[in-house]
């Protein structure tokens, strides 16, 4: 890009909002009827399928386009089809600037001449040209020099869209961009260009947009780890975070790799690359993108004082990208009643925080931590996904606990990267549980593997563990650190579950935090039961015991997430049982004495043995070796529940099927513990991971095993292909433009399938079991398939902790463990 590049796109920037010229929008901002958008009059008259052409030749020349035509060249496709003429690609142009509200205008109604014509003494062309020629002398240079065309790849025009979006939603901030009629000190006619330049460069640098003061900060600090990391207990790096501080910095859009064990400083090794490049002037931001709500929100904490210690007060505020949350940094917004506005205990810090008002906005904040399903949202075909998409460029993409378990996501997070390294961007996988053939996979996005370029299961076996890697490199280790868990696992039949109630409730007694993680919302709700009956201490919130999963109100989500960080991570604790989901499987920094879990895939396994003996601190007696116990159906008991053609049928043991869908990868895990009868963690990540995950290991055990395990090897595969259709189908396709990534219209994309909620709004001021209110609930898609589109809660009854409403035929309870659907 050159500085005519900028000055080009600039002025046709300026052009999104020509629309407003028209009769009908005129007489909306008067009040009056008929009114109308200032979009779709535009489109309709620009869109060669549907255009006027007198109409179309007078609004050209209203828009002087004569002097700009030129500004556009043919488009050679990268596939190798038709070259699109520069009329195709001006359309481009046109299509990115009138996105610019999150979409194009739907159907293909003809342009409304009338919109256009005089009336009353107004002209709408005459308004137009009149606009047009005070553009034209605020981006003067834009007509002058050489007449190199303006970049014709779609991927280009894409991110282009995002960043009018932005700034579209900047300029439109009255409070900075006031008019004369409401500030008598604001200047009127051509005087304002400069005022206003000089308020738009003011606001991009209090919104982290312009990190010019940021990286002037930045540029004194030794990048040492003593220097980046002056905390107790952190005086010497560990191998991952030695080796993001001595590589050299990657090439711009050359994505990299990092695995080691859970608990090994990925973190703060992914936070040393971001301050490299940061200082590097290679990024302007950073997100960190984490697999759960919980796990974002600790780590957000986390960054903020890193971030704070290298840049001080004025620095970059930390935000929070989880709906539910406004957090930035140490400060808490509140909503407004409006449903728009935010109140911020200090309003001078406001634009610090602006981008953790509306999710929309999280990829423009400077860093942000938060799910990864914000990153996901940008690369999907719904509204604003440009405006999700464009800013991010910019931004360090840091993905933390990849792994492959997860088809649809994964189609999803190789098109993010395809895109982000497209651009140059830069992008970090972190993961204690990476595959070899789904590593492969993330960094050749935006191509197809050839099948000789995927691992062989004995080559990925071998390959080194703790290991970085970037694209188009080979993998390379990196020393240990000398630090080995060694875990003892016991594996439990589900139906001899007591004794192990018993001993779960024995050891909280006697002091030991015990972690307890089923596969399903069910299978807790048992286990919490079951436990408390026995009368173990359990995990409280606001002094009420209580399980930790999803199905609660985001409001009782925050204090579930803050009541099991400060039952686990403290080192002085008493005994306590916390009973999760998966809610508590990744990224949380919280430390078990024992950890009881259900039967899963090697890879989730470990993640979960991620939070046993985290830490080295004192443990109860009967504690200080680590120890799991696993409940595990066995082979024969689980074949009862596969059909004939593979598909499982019924209540399957532990959701097995359902929650983790290829039954012979959990059976794997499960052959490869009855084997060792323990886990050496780093030492059998690899193994293990390669063993429950490479797809050629699986189809050999299956075929050995026989009926039912191949037919049902089979089944998994063709709905993991049947996924992966579906996941092509709703992601951008960046190499088309947007006017050919229609949205659509009779489904829900989602980031993850199986996501599509329903929000159920409570009246206001309803009490929530743990002492504070809630405003409603996301109701699980397969709750909600008979359920009206149109469909409140009535007939609400709200008694001691407990709400119970009717939803259309169904009837609903909310308390302490959580929302369930009930049959009186």
């Amino acid at each position: 890009m050159t500085a005519l590049d900028y000055h080009r796109l600039g002025f046709l920037v300026s052009l999104h909002d020509a629309g407003k010229a028209v009769n009908g929008f005129q007489a909306r901002l008067r009040g009056e009827k008929p009114d109308c958008g200032h979009i779709q009059p535009l489109w309709a008259a620009l869109d060669g399928k549907t255009a006027d052409e007198a109409l179309r030749r007078d609004i050209n020349s209203a828009m002087t386009r004569r002097y700009w035509r030129s500004w556009f060249a043919p488009h050679n496709p990268d596939d190798g089809t038709a070259v699109l003429s520069a009329a195709e690609v001006e359309a481009w142009y046109w299509q990115a600037i009138l996105a610019h509200h999150g979409s194009l205008p739907g159907g293909n109604a003809p342009p409304d001449p009338r919109q256009w014509r005089p009336r009353a003494g107004y002209a709408p062309l005459e308004a137009l040209a009149a606009v047009v020629d005070t553009l034209r002398t605020m981006f003067a240079d834009a007509f002058a020099g050489d007449t190199a065309p303006l970049p014709t790849h779609p991927r280009f025009l894409h991110a282009f869209a995002g960043l009018i979006t932005l700034a579209d939603w900047l300029g439109s901030d009255r409070e900075v961009f006031r008019f004369p009629a409401e500030d008598a000190a604001v200047p009127t006619g051509m005087h304002r260009i400069a005022w206003a330049r000089q308020q738009a460069a003011a606001l991009a640098a209090r919104r982290g947009l312009d990190v010019t003061a940021h990286r002037a900060a930045a540029a004194g600090r030794v990048t040492s780890f003593s220097s980046l990391f002056p905390l107790p207990g952190l005086t010497t790096p560990r191998p991952a975070q030695a080796a993001l501080l001595q590589e050299p910095l990657p090439r711009p859009g050359q994505t990299m790799t990092l695995e080691a064990e859970t608990g090994s400083g990925k973190t703060e090794a992914a936070l040393a690359h971001f301050f490299r490049l940061f200082q590097a002037g290679e990024v302007d931001g950073l997100y960190f993108a984490l697999p759960t709500r919980a796990a974002a929100v600790q780590i957000q904490s986390r960054v903020e004082a890193t971030i704070a210690r290298w840049f001080g007060t004025d620095g970059p505020a930390v935000g929070l990208a989880v709906p539910g949350y406004l957090r930035a940094g140490d400060l808490e917004g509140q909503p407004l009643p409006d449903g728009f506005g935010v109140l911020w205990p200090d309003e001078a810090d406001r634009d610090r925080v602006w981008a953790v008002e509306r999710p929309k906005r999280y990829l423009s904040g400077q860093i942000m931590v938060g799910t990864v399903d914000q990153v996901l949202m940008g690369r999907l075909a719904v509204r604003h996904a440009q405006f999700r998409s464009g800013p991010m460029l910019r931004l360090l993409l840091v993905i933390d606990e990849v792994h492959a378990s997860d088809v649809y996501m994964g189609i999803v997070l190789r098109n993010v990267l395809a895109q982000h390294t497209a651009a140059g961007g830069h992008a970090l996988l972190i993961s204690a549980t990476l595959g070899g053939v789904a590593r492969q996979q993330f960094l050749a996005a935006g191509r197809a593997l050839k099948r000789k370029e995927k691992p062989a299961f004995e080559s990925a076996v071998a390959c080194a563990y703790p290991a970085i890697q970037r694209a188009g490199e080979v993998l390379r280790g990196l020393p240990g650190d000398g630090r080995e868990k060694h875990v003892a696992a016991d594996l439990v039949e589900p139906d001899d579950l007591e004794p192990l109630y018993r001993r779960i409730a024995a050891a909280a007694t006697a002091g030991a935090a015990v972690l307890v993680i089923r596969n399903t919302v069910d299978g807790a709700r048992e286990a919490f039961r079951e436990l408390e009956a026995l009368g173990a201490p359990m995990l409280q919130c606001g002094g009420v015991a209580t399980p930790h999963h999803s199905r609660y109100a985001s409001e009782d989500r925050k204090l579930l997430d803050e009541a099991l960080e400060a039952a686990f991570a403290a080192k002085q604790r008493d005994g306590v049982v916390a009973v999760t989901t998966q809610t508590a499987e990744q990224s949380l920094d919280i430390c078990a004495d024992w950890l009881v879990t259900d039967l899963c895939p090697g890879d989730v396994l470990l993640q979960r043995l991620g939070r046993l003996h985290r830490h080295d601190r004192q443990r109860p007696e009967g504690f200080s070796a680590a120890r799991t116990a696993i409940i595990a159906p066995t082979a024969a008991v689980l074949a009862g529940h596969v059909r004939d053609n593979g598909e499982p049928q019924g209540r399957v043991p532990l959701g097995l099927g359902r929650v983790y869908r290829d039954i012979v990868g959990v059976l794997a895990t499960r052959a490869w513990l009855a084997a060792r009868g323990a886990v050496r963690v780093p030492a059998d990540n690899r193994a293990l991971v390669e063993a429950a995950t490479h797809p050629d290991h699986l189809d050999e055990l299956a075929t050995a095993w026989g009926a039912p395990w191949p037919q049902h090897r089979a089944f998994a595969c063709g709905t993991d292909l049947a996924e992966g259709g579906v996941a092509r189908l709703n992601i951008l396709k960046w190499d088309r433009p947007i006017a050919e990534n229609p949205l659509p219209d009779d489904r829900k994309v989602m980031t993850r399938l199986g996501l599509n909620d329903r929000r159920i709004d409570l009246p206001a001021g309803v009490a929530g079991p743990f002492g504070g209110t809630v405003s409603g609930f996301n109701l699980p898609g397969w709750m909600a398939e008979d359920l009206a589109e149109d469909a409140v809660a009535t007939d609400l009854f709200v008694s001691e902790g407990k709400t119970c409403f009717q939803l259309g035929e169904m009837r609903f309870c909310y308390d302490r463990l959580g929302l369930r659907q009930i049959n009186d």
